[in-house]
């Protein structure tokens, strides 16, 4: 065994100091007596004896295989010498016809590229490395590319080429590559084909003034083979970055001008561009939904295709193909982790956050949405952090937990977030959240600010956000029926018929809270048939609860407790931690009893504190929550508490019915102003 190792070292020793064993070590697999020789300008056959001699009794091939030898020989080699060696076998690879992976490897080992085909030969190489998702090496061959090059649009291409392969890692706006890119854009020196691509990663990060001057220097003319890419970004500003696409309507209008004479190819852009395109302009929500499935099944995830195929799942959500969209997040989220990506995984995670909020299981959502904000520090999330937050905070409220939902609200988030698409899931779920913990009047400013934001983009859809929907059950929370009432009225409006979209359901269940006893039992079973179809588990659980409810006002006990098992047995399922108590007490332990009557027992008014009853009277007469705050010297949302606890000990539903529980004991009270 000793003089085995020995030996062993002793034909190292003489391989490291012999110029055929560096030629070997360099060119490694690659070698061949006739290569050796070339790079060494030697003898053939004097390199095949020597080569012999080296081998020492073991096989020729074994030798030129053994990468092991290679390396340890390659770091006894002076620097100089290995980089010459190096240089001298990119040149002979290229020359001979090698693949252009085994020529950039030599390159990259030399550390420069002075060869005038060098360049190609990179980013060749660097292509081929990324479709393995090899993004170390590619970024590698890149970078030397870049290097290499001396012409400032090359250079801005391939600048755009690196950030979009370390964004997949790591999509931060800090990098050397990021500026690089963001120079080039400010110069003038991207290409037409290299800009929409600079305008989305620009966007991501809500830089919008170099996304409007990038915009600003497209060029149809110069487009060509990227004229699809172009499309697709036309489309997805309409869709994700309303305020650009103002802006740059002419653009938009050149864009549709020669959409519309073009022939539809199976491109993922043109696809995407359509996809977006017959979206926003109300095309059929079936043929939506095929168009969506036939975009995901027919292009696989990689660099280019991430946007597109997110689109794809959007559409599949806003058109309520709720379980398709989530078997789609599935498939794309476990390519993203195999292909080590997780830009992308953050991307899929955060859709199926939004698709499982959508179908009502709360839990799901906050674990999806969680992993979201887990793969990639949140600070380089950019704009599209709205959408895992945004379900994130609506989890949290809808599962109780406020103070997270809380903790997420302050989370620091870019100011250009609220000039995209994705700012608006983020109202909607702040809003709710003011909701829950009794800030009403907050919760009503800021879903108007969500609808304001809609209608000036010209994106007031339904099945966007439903914020009518919204203010309307702010306006209950402050006892505004009237309000209430005229809002879910004119979503409703919109629509057309509440059966056309889920939301209409809601609109009914709000417009319910403001009716009779007899007519709530009505419009809470048509919103109940529209739950049942329209995939939201927790919808179809707070309306079954109302009904229940309703049911049980009118004395159809028997009905009222199977509504209301039903309704517990979906809150439950959802983790609605907050709903399923308030149905827990909804259920009657006596099925026989009859329902609570409007006026109370009078020991029932004797459980009110002095508080309490002074600001239920002044309810009672029809006074807002401010005015009540302002005459009694207090906050809205003491109002708000007091009001809460009144419902509950009086054991009615609303503001109305304070009148008739009152009676006469409140007559006595003027209304305010």
């Amino acid at each position: 065994m000793h003089r085995q190792i020995a030996a062993q070292g002793e034909q190292w020793s003489t391989l490291a100091e012999s110029g055929v064993g560096q030629a070997m070590a360099v060119l490694g697999g690659a070698s061949t007596v006739g290569l050796v020789a070339e790079l060494l300008a030697a003898d053939e056959a004097a390199v095949r004896t020597a080569v012999r001699q080296l081998a020492a009794g073991s096989s020729v091939r074994a030798l030129f295989d053994d990468f092991d030898l290679a390396d340890r020989i390659l770091r006894d080699t002076p620097a100089q010498v290995r980089r010459e060696l190096h240089v001298r076998a990119a040149k002979l690879l290229h020359d001979k016809g090698f693949p252009a992976d085994a020529v950039a490897d030599q390159l990259v080992a030399a550390g420069a590229a002075d060869q005038p085909w060098a360049a190609v030969v990179l980013l060749t190489a660097a292509a081929a490395a990324l479709a393995n998702d090899q993004i170390d090496r590619a970024v590698e061959r890149l970078e030397l590319a870049y290097r290499a090059t001396r012409d400032p649009a090359e250079r801005a291409t391939i600048a755009i080429r690196l950030v979009r392969a370390e964004w997949r890692l790591s999509p931060s706006n800090r990098t050397r590559n990021y500026t690089r890119m963001r120079a080039a854009v400010r110069a003038g020196r991207v290409p037409a084909a290299g800009l929409p691509a600079a305008v989305m990663f620009l966007l991501w990060h809500g830089q919008t003034q170099h996304a409007d001057q990038a915009l600003g220097q497209l060029d149809w003319d110069q487009l060509d083979e990227a004229a699809p890419k172009m499309d697709f970004l036309c489309a997805w500003l309409r869709s994700a970055h309303p305020p650009h696409a103002q802006r740059h309507h002419r653009l938009l209008a050149a864009q549709a001008r020669r959409r519309s004479a073009s022939v539809l190819r199976p491109s993922p852009h043109l696809l995407g561009a359509e996809l977006l395109t017959g979206l926003f302009a109300g095309r059929p929500r079936d043929e939506t939904g095929t168009l969506a499935q036939r975009l995901l099944t027919c292009h696989r995830l990689d660099p280019s295709t991430v946007e597109t195929l997110a689109a794809a799942v959007h559409c599949l959500i806003y058109t309520d193909r709720l379980d398709t969209a989530a078997a789609w997040c599935d498939s794309l989220l476990a390519e993203a982790e195999a292909r080590q990506a997780p830009t992308w995984q953050s991307i899929f995670a955060g859709l199926r956050a939004e698709t499982m909020l959508r179908k009502g299981n709360a839990s799901a959502a906050a674990e999806d949405a969680v992993l979201a904000l887990n793969h990639v520090p949140a600070e380089q999330l950019g704009v599209w952090i709205g959408t895992p937050v945004a379900a994130l905070v609506r989890a949290c409220t809808l599962t109780g937990r406020h103070a997270d939902a809380e903790a997420q609200l302050r989370r620091p988030v870019p100011r250009a977030m609220f000039e995209s698409r994705f700012g608006l899931p983020y109202l909607h779920a702040r809003g709710h959240h003011y909701l829950a913990v009794g800030d009403a009047a907050e919760a009503l400013r800021t879903f108007r600010r969500c609808g304001h934001l809609m209608r000036r983009w010209h994106m007031d859809f339904a099945w966007l956000v439903p914020w009518r929907n919204d203010v309307a059950a702010a306006h209950l929370a402050l006892g505004e029926d009237r309000h209430a009432r005229a809002v879910a009225t004119r979503h409703l409006e919109l629509l057309g018929t509440a059966t056309r979209h889920r939301t209409g359901g809601v609109s009914l269940r709000l417009l319910a809270a403001t009716a009779d006893r007899y007519q709530r039992v009505r419009l809470l079973r048509d919103a109940a048939a529209i739950a049942r179809s329209g995939g939201c588990d927790l919808e179809l659980a707070t309306t079954l609860g109302e009904l229940g409810a309703a049911h049980r006002a009118v004395g159809d006990h028997d009905k009222a407790r199977l509504l209301i098992r039903e309704a517990t047995r979906l809150a439950d399922s959802c983790g609605a931690d907050p709903l399923l108590h308030d149905l827990l007490g909804n259920r009657s332990p006596h099925p026989t009893r009859p329902a609570p009557r409007l006026r109370p027992q009078p020991n029932a008014l004797d459980t009110l504190s002095p508080a309490e009853r002074r600001v239920a009277e002044l309810a009672a007469h029809g006074n807002r929550n401010r005015d009540i705050a302002a005459a009694l010297d207090i906050t809205t949302s003491t109002v708000e508490q007091h009001l809460t606890r009144v419902y509950r000990k009086l054991e009615i539903a609303r503001r109305t019915e304070l009148t008739f529980v009152l009676g006469e004991t409140g007559s006595s009270v003027s209304a305010l102003g």
